[in-house]
């Protein structure tokens, strides 16, 4: 597959498993995110913090923990969802169609080994980032199909950062062009998604309400983003298996059954 035929194939199994992806997402999602915009909403914001350095008085007390817990868990709860929707677009992908009820129907082994993986990757990336960048740069698309090995194969974490090195590797260069370019499309049209109400918000809402819509609009942002991340992955993950392994055989005969 090109980079073209892995990002219109990303939003058509998106789009084609809305039913039973989207009523997960919103109801996994919400919860972090609202912690999220509760935690912005008790932070000062950035002309509060310059006003008081030119103004130094007594203040009262910001409470940002609510704030940096929810990106905390977030980094938790992100890898988790999106392991379920590898899941999903992968029935997709061989015929199958999955319903709301199999969605979440993730082991807790796969719930562990991808948690884990994670952790390690965020470890290996921090690593990286030591060296100028240039170690994350060429970390995050070796670590990318983690998630869709773990789930697919029922591999442990270890294994499962293993079976993406490998996977990534033997076309390191082609692989690291989809993943960028890609990544950077879902980021920008997810952030469109949630632009314009932020803006309306902005000059019309108080701020209780800025609070409240805000966690939603964020909400779908962050569930749309997860989506087309996890649906890029998987798509990757089978275009290299049949590149390397002959997984189109496998593929035909799993319809055929």
């Amino acid at each position: 597959m090109s980079l073209g035929d892995i990002i219109d194939g990303a939003f058509r199994l998106v789009r084609a498993n809305a039913g039973a992806l989207a009523p997960f997402l919103m109801l996994f999602a919400l919860p972090f995110y609202a912690l999220i915009a509760y935690g912005q909403s008790q932070s000062p914001s950035m002309s509060q913090l310059f006003n008081d350095l030119q103004n130094p008085q007594p203040q009262p007390v910001h409470d940002s923990g609510y704030l940096y817990l929810g990106f905390l868990v977030l980094l938790v709860a992100a890898p988790v969802a999106m392991g379920a929707v590898c899941r999903t677009v992968a029935a997709s992908y061989r015929g199958e169609q999955y319903r709301f009820s199999d969605v979440v129907k993730l082991t807790p082994r796969s719930v562990l080994a991808i948690i884990v993986a994670s952790f390690l990757g965020h470890l290996l990336e921090g690593v990286g980032l030591l060296a100028c960048g240039v170690g994350y740069l060429a970390l995050m698309p070796l670590m990318f199909l983690t998630t869709p090995a773990i789930v697919l194969e029922h591999l442990g974490p270890l294994a499962g950062l293993r079976r993406s090195f490998h996977l990534v590797s033997r076309q390191f260069w082609r692989c690291t062009g989809i993943i960028l370019l890609s990544c950077l499309v879902i980021v920008v049209v997810a952030d469109l998604v949630g632009a314009l109400p932020n803006l309306l918000l902005a000059a019309f809402a108080s701020t209780q309400l800025r609070a409240v819509v805000g966690a939603v609009v964020s909400t779908v942002a962050g569930a749309f983003e997860w989506a087309l991340l996890a649906t890029l992955a998987t798509l990757l993950y089978f275009d290299q298996r049949i590149r390397q392994e002959g997984l189109d055989l496998e593929v035909m005969a799993a319809r055929a059954a």
